[in-house]
């Protein structure tokens, strides 16, 4: 887990840190939402939307630093006389492990905001009904 964190560079790293972040907020929100701590209306709602954002701002920096990885390949390759296949795919290989990470993120990102909106909405509609 390390050795790909290592591998995906700095644009990697911070969607991982953000991943790190998405996860805290989703602990926040099901602990509100297990406590009964939700006041519906769209603060709740934006507050819910922040988990899909940073979701979101980790995929773009997957994507950024795939760009960014196959720029600093290219620019070796171009420097190099002469280059052994091993160290195209390894260049491929580091630029692709931010997307990775950064599209991860996302996945975890978007199916907890999908269950965290559902669960809210079951604890909304039932709190509205007694009382």
């Amino acid at each position: 887990m390390f050795e790909l964190l290592q591998h995906s560079g700095p644009f990697g790293q911070l969607a991982a840190i953000l991943g790190l972040v998405v996860l805290a907020l989703v602990v926040i929100k099901a602990v509100q939402l297990s406590r009964g701590n939700v006041t519906p209306g769209q603060a709740w709602e934006n507050s819910l939307n922040t988990i899909l954002f940073w979701g979101a701002y980790a995929a773009v920096l997957g994507f950024l630093g795939q760009c960014y990885g196959i720029y600093v390949a290219m620019m070796a390759i171009r420097a190099a006389e002469e280059i052994a296949p091993w160290v195209v795919a390894m260049g491929f290989l580091i630029s692709f492990t931010s997307t990775l990470i950064g599209l991860a993120v996302l996945a975890f990102a978007a199916l907890c905001w999908f269950a965290l909106r559902f669960w809210s909405r079951r604890v909304t509609a039932g709190a509205a009904a007694t009382a």
